[in-house]
């Protein structure tokens, strides 16, 4: 193995090769595209695990643990407010799922200040499959 001494039981110390390109190794720089999906990405689930992490604290402080059920849209600006943990899990769960619309919402942003028509129109077409899924799967 290069860069370093194998532990007895198959495991690699010291220097890992997938850490330290070797010389003249290509290191992959992101474009803002992939920063901007990055920061959406890495956002939206920061911001969905602190929200059901803060009902799952609420619901152990009042004394019922785990919601058993979903807070509706709109009842949920008063159920957050009332410091409801299900309305704090919903709302997680919501962001959650909103999060891949986001993403794809960036891109075209991305791609349009680029002018990139061809990957405009790729993923504009993404957004309308993937908004016309929610619908369909409303009704």
């Amino acid at each position: 193995m290069n860069g370093g001494p194998a532990h007895p039981g198959g495991a690699h110390l010291g220097r890992s090769d997938a850490q330290t390109p070797s010389p003249g190794a290509h290191v992959h720089h992101m474009d803002p595209v992939e920063r901007t999906v990055k920061a959406i990405l890495l956002a939206g689930i920061a911001v969905s695990v602190a929200l059901m992490a803060v009902g799952l604290v609420l619901g152990v402080a009042h004394g019922t643990m785990l919601p058993r059920a979903m807070v509706s849209l709109s009842a949920l600006p008063s159920a957050l407010a009332r410091l409801d943990p299900a309305a704090y899990v919903t709302l997680g769960l919501i962001v959650l799922v909103v999060t891949p619309f986001v993403r794809v919402v960036g891109s075209l942003v991305a791609f349009v200040v680029e002018r990139d028509r061809a990957y405009v129109l790729i993923t504009a077409t993404v957004l309308v499959v993937m908004c016309l899924g929610v619908l369909l799967g409303r009704a």
